[in-house]
């Protein structure tokens, strides 16, 4: 039977010799995955905005993990508030041809560890619509937050009955107001391009087309050594 076996020095000549087949298929496969994630698949963009949570922080003597538990169910509560149905009503009344449930699923609240800085994102199919609706969404959202911090207070006289009516909502922080930043002085707002990710496709494709190449090869010597 004929040696079917590679050692490394044979391995490294043999992608040597076929270097120019490997070059190519490596780089079609990448301008093929390059061009499909650039152009074929929808894009999607998100707007994004931070808000600060002003009230009296409760986070002291927390451990790091403990704290960042706390942030996230913070962030989950204003997410209930971000995608409760006075928000969303309210703006696909204000923006037309948009579906109270894609605008649900396409809205989310996350959280900056061990601060009280939380950023609102949306997104859509253009830079335009997406900035567009984030917008509406942060101004009903400021509006809802403070109609149900308004109407805690109403039902829960007591400082006592207020921390219970609130923790639901926000955990870690009895918050009295919500304010968005605004780190350029022009526009609160970031678009960015959040699918497909043109970088890592491309570099999905190119490293499958180098390991197709490089198994072809080496399966085609296997297949001669064996005749």
């Amino acid at each position: 039977m004929a040696d079917t076996t590679l050692t490394l020095k044979e391995l490294a000549k043999l992608i040597w010799k076929n270097l120019l087949l490997i070059v190519i298929v490596t780089a079609l496969f990448g301008g093929l995955a390059y061009g499909t994630a650039n152009y074929l698949l929808p894009a999607r963009y998100t707007a994004s905005m931070d808000f600060v949570a002003k009230g009296k922080i409760t986070q002291g003597g927390f451990t790091k993990w403990q704290a960042r538990s706390q942030n996230e169910q913070a962030a989950n509560g204003f997410q209930n508030i971000a995608i409760s149905p006075g928000v969303i009503d309210h703006t696909t009344n204000e923006i037309d041809n948009v579906s109270p449930a894609a605008l649900r699923e396409n809205i989310t609240v996350c959280s900056t560890p061990r601060s009280n800085t939380y950023t609102l994102t949306v997104t859509s199919s253009s830079p335009e619509k997406a900035k567009k609706k984030l917008k509406v969404v942060a101004k009903n959202f400021k509006k809802e937050f403070k109609l149900e911090y308004k109407q805690g207070r109403k039902a829960m006289p007591t400082k006592k009955m207020r921390r219970m009516y609130l923790k639901p909502i926000l955990p870690t922080v009895l918050v009295k107001s919500i304010k968005f930043k605004d780190k350029t002085r022009e526009d609160k707002t970031r678009v960015v391009k959040s699918y497909p990710n043109v970088k890592f496709a491309s570099a999905i494709g190119t490293a499958t087309g180098f390991l197709l190449a490089t198994w072809g090869s080496i399966y085609w010597r296997l297949r001669r050594s064996y005749r």
